[in-house]
């Protein structure tokens, strides 16, 4: 891999295949220049047949690897401003009428990222903070309701 030295600051991971359809990330902990290569090291994560567990390890030789992918970072975050989240339900078991089939949650924040993307955080009733865009249920967000102003 022909590359200059990843940025200070960037996040890199390494995209293992660990079989049955599983793609494990493993964070880059460390780049060291081999030759004319830069190479990406992670946390070994094999068991006592590769030996590797916990030790640093060079990623494109490990066993499944199939490549280096840059991750965004958050720079900044802002308030949810009155917006919501909602999320799909399962139809309720006694078929009650009248139900949306909507759970809705406020939007606490949204982060925004490096690379320019925007992503909803939202609470639910027990005040878990979950990142709305990685639930498949997510059906749409909801803007703030101007009648409250």
């Amino acid at each position: 891999m022909e590359a200059s030295c990843p940025a200070s600051g960037q996040r890199w991971a390494a995209l293992v295949d660990r079989g049955n359809g599983c793609v494990e990330t493993c964070d880059i902990v460390e780049w060291r220049r081999e030759g004319e290569e830069l190479v990406g090291y992670i946390c070994g994560t094999g068991g006592a047949a590769q030996g590797d567990k916990g030790r640093v390890v060079r990623a494109d030789r490990h066993p499944g690897f199939l490549t280096y992918e840059r991750r965004p970072q958050v720079v900044c975050a802002l308030p949810g401003m009155g917006w919501t989240v909602c999320y799909r339900l399962d139809p309720p078991p006694d078929g009650t009428p009248g139900a949306d089939g909507f759970e809705r949650r406020p939007v606490l924040v949204w982060l925004v990222y490096d690379d320019g993307t925007v992503t909803p955080c939202d609470v639910d009733h027990d005040g878990l903070v979950y990142c709305s865009t990685d639930t498949p249920e997510l059906v749409h967000i909801e803007p703030p309701d101007p009648a409250l102003g």
